[in-house]
């Protein structure tokens, strides 16, 4: 392929990635907004590593509070909103109890932006036009960002010794936590509003219970014996209640259904769109931000038990 041809192409695709963006960008507002974030962080985030992590290809900074080892690790991957102030918040008042890693994987340290996602994710993706793209799925195998965050993981394992690890996904991170139970010491994974695979235009009834991983993602999962919490709610619709089945088909006993009623968090009987179960859709003064505080208590108690159950298990 000529340099000229590439450039062509390149140009062509930027066009009509920009056009998507815009469809994508208007759905996740009608279907599943992201409403406005409770808290902000308190402490001082630096790299954990004391530079950022470079595996297979792929550069990017992990943050914690700092480098204590005592309390078992967890790492928690951001959504598509980014690195948020919220998302950091979350991040403090899980380490009451953990040692949190949290990964910039696009856009900028406690800045909020879906088009940073959104970019991140459709122009990134497409490895074919733009070289080095982290989060495009193969049929097989793995993608970038994906062998990137195993790599993470490892360094945790290293840091922690034989400590179990525990790992979270929201949205477009959400099933993510699932291509990361080849390491032996992931003992526990969160599956918060899967959102993958996104689309453009419209979903099939695949998409909708696809978890937008490859064959090889999901046969680390099911090889492992972590235990597998998914939330969602009720009335999601850019996560589907068939990604809850599958996951539920696939891993049996393995997994826990943590979807939230939509009569839990429904005003005066009033649909209500609702996707962030842990970081968006969270309020502290706000009666109708319950279930998500509650999502939040039930998460704890689920990595608690599973990294202590794990720990005294030869």
């Amino acid at each position: 392929m000529t340099r000229l041809y590439r450039s062509l192409l390149q140009s062509l695709a930027t066009v009509l990635l920009l056009l998507q963006i815009g469809c994508g960008a208007t759905q996740l507002g009608m279907c599943a907004p992201h409403t406005r974030e409770e808290g902000r962080p308190v402490g001082t985030w630096t790299e954990c590593f004391e530079r950022p992590i470079s595996h297979a290809g792929v550069t990017h900074s992990v943050f914690c509070l700092n480098t204590g080892t005592s309390k078992p690790p967890i790492l928690l991957l951001h959504e598509l909103t980014g690195l948020s102030p919220g998302t950091l918040a979350y991040a403090e008042e899980l380490s009451k109890d953990f040692t949190v890693y949290v990964p910039l994987l696009f856009g900028e340290k406690g800045k909020f932006s879906l088009m940073n996602g959104l970019s991140a994710y459709w122009f990134r993706g497409l490895v074919e036009f733009f070289p080095g793209g982290e989060w495009g799925t193969p049929s097989d195998g793995s993608a970038p960002i994906v062998h990137w965050l195993r790599g993470v993981v490892q360094h945790i394992g290293e840091r922690h010794s034989a400590q179990p690890i525990g790992l979270i996904g929201n949205c477009v991170t959400g099933p993510i936590p699932l291509a990361l139970l080849d390491h032996p010491h992931v003992s526990a994974a969160v599956v918060a509003q899967p959102a993958l695979p996104l689309r453009f235009w419209w979903y099939s009834d695949a998409d909708k219970a696809s978890l937008g991983l490859s064959t090889d993602d999901l046969q680390f999962a099911d090889h492992s014996r972590a235990k597998i919490y998914g939330l969602r709610f009720e009335t999601d619709c850019m996560s589907d209640q068939a990604k809850l089945h599958t996951l539920h088909d696939r891993f049996g006993v393995r997994f826990l259904n943590g979807e939230i009623p939509a009569n839990h968090y429904q005003r005066d009987g009033k649909p209500m769109k609702a996707h962030s179960t842990l970081i968006g859709s969270w309020r502290k003064d706000d009666e109708a931000g319950r279930p998500s505080r509650d999502a939040r208590a039930q998460v704890r108690a689920f990595l608690l038990a599973q990294l202590s159950e794990s720990r005294h298990t030869p």
